[in-house]
């Protein structure tokens, strides 16, 4: 599949006669090209590899027979550095953000990358391929979530590998994590359930990557077995301190060394505690460098110097990107598109902090939730489904300003009635903006001599933003009540009034 490239990739497939070649006149993007692959293949088995690696002679003959021993609909593989790669690509290698696999176990996997991945024709049609708003990246592992979502397992063969080469430039690594950010935007958009609050992907399984990513703060541990009787004794490499590498992040540098820098302008004592919380930032990214692996014969007295300015540069490159994204889309298709019943909700004094719905006969909260899930998912609603660890069932994204927690209850009285509690609140976007400007104009006022009224209503800016926020919250809340009276309509369950809470 050649989508649309600009090189001499035409001239190359010419001299290969027995290469079914596919082109693309335009570049329609990363998704789209896999589906065009996908429907104009006619075996049993799809497998991915992309234009910047080169295959292994018994690449196939491990990955497939791998896939048809294994339960899987799919399965992956390793992608190595190649020989002759660049000494810059060995330090690309080592820094975040690279191709990687996430285990559950030694075989059965969590993630693949696209570089090396294959998997059941008839899985990929019954999902409807590739989704083409993934344009550069973000589409594996968005193939992958969605054919887990549906009971599938995914694979990994160790011997099944691709050789891939990396970037040879700064500037090719920094424009590569610049996509990745965007297509984390995306993927927290259609599958918020997979990411925390503050945009970190979350996994069941652990990260493999080709290099250790991190600094780690303990030995590699042997495992010998009971009274030394293990035949082949392991080495275990512990994980990276995510909580140090925290440091390092975007949302870091935001919260915490940029607002300490800024203040000090004012405060002078503060001065001495933003420049500690950067070098401290600094200095981990020097530790990572230093203990990054590297292949021999790739060492170069700059290595890891450049290593450690990948780790410094990468988070922020890639964490600006996505929430570049996050700005940039669109609101949920719910939340823009209002019908006339709920508009005219709108100024009436109705409470929508909790719905109740009465049925005399017995039904089934959980059939309720997933008849609430399943509408969610046709009108394309983000939500996440909480896993018995928080006090809601859904947690629903109307917008980038806001989220909805939704709890529920049956009880018996007159009949059965389901109680809904709606509680709405600021997204960490809407937060992070807000406290934002507080801390902005607190600064600009803290700049002025003298008394100038005029600049103390810049500070009306934050109540009225607040103000604001409050009413997408309350509008979240009442889109969300009509939606679920929809709900309740399909299943013949009475709406109940408003109940004033007891004195």
């Amino acid at each position: 599949m050649d989508d649309g490239s600009k090189d001499d990739t035409v001239q190359i497939a010419s001299h290969y006669p027995n290469i079914r070649y596919i082109r693309h006149e335009r570049n329609a993007g990363l998704s789209v090209a896999r589906n065009t692959g996908i429907h104009a293949a006619d075996g049993e088995v799809v497998a991915f590899t992309d234009s910047d690696c080169r295959a292994d002679e018994d690449w196939l003959y491990y990955l497939i027979g791998d896939l048809l021993r294994g339960r899987f609909v799919g399965i992956g593989g390793h992608n190595f550095l190649p020989p002759e790669d660049s000494p810059v690509a060995a330090a690309v290698m080592a820094s975040p953000g690279g191709p990687a696999h996430v285990m559950i176990t030694d075989r059965i996997a969590e993630h693949v990358p696209g570089c090396n991945m294959a998997f059941y024709r008839w899985a990929l049609l019954e999902i409807n391929g590739f989704d083409p708003i993934f344009w550069k990246a973000g589409d594996d592992v968005d193939i992958c979530w969605r054919l887990q979502q549906r009971g599938y397992r995914l694979g990994f063969t160790p011997a099944g590998f691709v050789w891939h080469y990396r970037r040879s430039t700064v500037h090719a690594y920094l424009k590569q994590q610049q996509g990745y950010g965007e297509a984390e935007a995306l993927l927290m958009r259609k599958h918020p359930e997979y990411f925390n609050t503050l945009g970190g992907s979350i996994w069941h399984g652990r990260i493999y990557a080709s290099a250790q990513m991190g600094v780690t703060t303990r030995r590699p541990i042997i495992y010998h077995g009971l009274f030394g009787s293990s035949p082949f004794q392991t080495l275990y490499s512990p994980p990276p301190e995510h909580a140090l590498m925290f440091l390092t992040s975007l949302e870091y540098h935001a919260l915490v060394t940029l607002p300490l820098l800024v203040m000090g302008v004012v405060i002078r004592q503060l001065i001495p505690l933003g420049a500690a919380s950067l070098v401290i930032s600094i200095l981990l990214c020097f530790v990572a460098g230093w203990q990054a692996l590297l292949p021999p014969g790739k060492r170069r007295r700059w290595s890891r110097p450049l290593i450690a300015l990948l780790y410094f540069s990468q988070p922020i490159i890639r964490g600006w990107a996505r929430y570049q994204g996050q700005l940039s889309l669109n609101p949920a298709p719910l939340v823009g598109k209002e019908s006339l019943e709920q508009l005219s909700l709108k100024h009436k004094d109705n409470q929508f902090g909790e719905l109740r719905y009465r049925s005399w006969s017995w039904f089934d909260r959980m059939t309720v939730l997933g008849r609430i899930l399943e509408r969610f998912d046709q009108f394309g609603w983000p939500n996440k489904v909480d896993e018995g660890w928080k006090g809601y069932d859904v947690e629903i994204y109307g917008s980038r300003w806001c989220t909805l927690q939704m709890t529920t209850a049956v009880e018996r009285s007159e009949g059965y009635v389901l109680r809904i509690r709606l509680k709405p609140s600021w997204s960490f976007m809407a937060s992070l903006c807000f406290w934002s400007l507080l801390g902005f104009e607190l600064v600009v006022l803290g700049f002025v001599q003298g008394d100038i009224p005029q600049l103390w209503l810049l500070l009306l800016t934050v109540p009225l933003f607040a103000w604001w926020l409050n009413v997408q919250k309350q509008g979240l809340q009442r889109l969300t009540a009509t939606f679920l009276d929809g709900v309740a309509d399909e299943l013949k369950l009475e709406r109940l009034p408003f109940e004033s809470p007891k004195k």
